[in-house]
């Protein structure tokens, strides 16, 4: 199985529009816009998973959080965080 990433831009995020600026959220140096345009939804599960890893200084301290249970999600859902992770760690 292959997953690719796609990189956060204002064309990937149009289907979110009306939900955020996406103007705003294209200066955050955060997750959440990787998460978003990879197929997460925007709610409270993607503002926690983006909180950790931006707060988080390691990938192995992001999958070892407390706050959320990496390990509960499906094996596709874990290799498209690490290879968002990646870009943020490596």
């Amino acid at each position: 199985m292959t997953i690719t990433i796609v990189h956060p831009s204002i064309e990937n995020l149009q289907q979110f529009s009306d939900s955020f600026d996406i103007e705003k959220l294209l200066q955050s140096e955060g997750v959440l816009p990787w998460l978003l345009v990879n197929g997460w939804n925007y709610d409270n599960e993607s503002y926690l998973i983006a909180n950790i890893v931006d707060e988080s200084t390691s990938l192995d301290e992001v999958w070892d959080s407390k706050e959320f249970d990496f390990n509960a999600l499906s094996d596709e859902l874990k290799e498209k965080l690490h290879q968002i992770f990646e870009h943020f760690y490596l």
